[in-house]
């Protein structure tokens, strides 16, 4: 893994794997698109979130980067929706 330093309100975070399943349901009353949310974890001390912070996030506002065949997303900490205690086994 290479050193990236991510400017302050960025966070360097890792997805869960898609099939890992949440305990709770979140429901968004809205029908315009895919508001589908997903959780990772927190890379980066960078801001609001401490690295190893579970959160809680829109399928679609992260950034992906390949460097190397390794991949890195990015994410505005404004588009983070909650922080939670379940980790991924």
């Amino acid at each position: 893994m290479y050193k990236i330093e991510v400017k302050k309100g960025i966070a360097l975070i890792k997805k869960h794997d898609s099939k890992a399943k949440l305990a709770a349901d979140i429901h968004i009353d809205s029908d315009d698109g895919d508001k589908s949310l997903i959780t990772g974890e927190v890379l980066s001390e960078n801001g609001l979130y401490k690295k190893g912070d579970t959160i809680i996030f829109g399928k679609y506002s992260t950034f992906e980067l390949v460097l190397q065949g390794e991949k890195y997303n990015f994410i505005d900490e404004e588009d983070i929706i909650a922080v939670c205690d379940y980790k991924q086994k």
